[in-house]
């Protein structure tokens, strides 16, 4: 199924890449700065600030890589690199992360795509899990995808985040907080791919499945 993207998501999700970059390169940028100008006065606090700014920008731009980019439907590309670069996009917050052993050999080589669409997945769910919480990967029982769930006091859809996966909200009507989700159905659709979703607000759980 072929699915083309507008212009507007384009430059939405560029928006999206440089407001979550500016952040820990407007603090390696101010740790330079404190460096150049005090020198060894500076101590090991801004060498500190730089190293884990710059260690942040490096695993954000290795997400958005595989997540947006063509790299992410590379043939060698597998559960390994996504669980490597989804770990460390979420060292900045505090939502955590297990998956399941199970997992492990389960998806030899699955269509084009899959693990693109997973990481993708698996960043939505952390934006739906705002504050502290806990996501699960686990295989399908069928063994044809994976679980994602979300738990945690605030796991829910953002307003707007449920239609825009479900592809359901028009082009002009998105913003840069619906833009991932937009971008994560569109996807899951161009590759063929199914999601399902469940949310359970009154237990603070969000589940949702993509399989092939």
């Amino acid at each position: 199924m072929s699915v083309e993207l507008s212009p507007r998501v384009l430059e939405l999700i560029s928006s999206r890449i440089c407001h979550d970059l500016v952040s820990p390169v407007g603090a390696i940028s101010n740790g330079v700065e404190l460096l150049e100008e005090m020198g060894e006065e500076a101590g090991d606090e801004a060498i500190a600030l730089v190293s884990t700014s710059a260690q942040q920008a490096a695993h954000r731009l290795k997400c958005f890589r595989l997540a947006y980019g063509a790299a992410g439907t590379d043939k060698n590309i597998g559960l390994r690199d996504i669980k490597e670069v989804f770990i460390g996009w979420l060292t900045s917050g505090h939502v955590q992360c297990e998956f399941d052993p199970a997992l492990d050999g389960k998806f030899g080589m699955p269509p084009r795509g899959f693990f693109k669409c997973v990481l993708n997945l698996m960043m939505f769910a952390e934006e739906c899990n705002r504050g502290e919480g806990k996501i699960f990967v686990t295989p399908l029982e069928d063994g044809t995808g994976i679980k994602i769930t979300a738990t945690g006091k605030n796991a829910a859809f953002r307003e707007g985040a449920e239609a825009a996966l479900e592809g359901k909200t028009a082009v002009d009507d998105l913003d840069a907080r619906a833009v991932h989700a937009y971008i994560t159905g569109r996807f899951a659709a161009h590759f063929g791919f199914k999601l399902l979703h469940q949310a359970h607000s009154d237990f603070g759980r969000l589940d949702l499945k993509i399989s092939f």
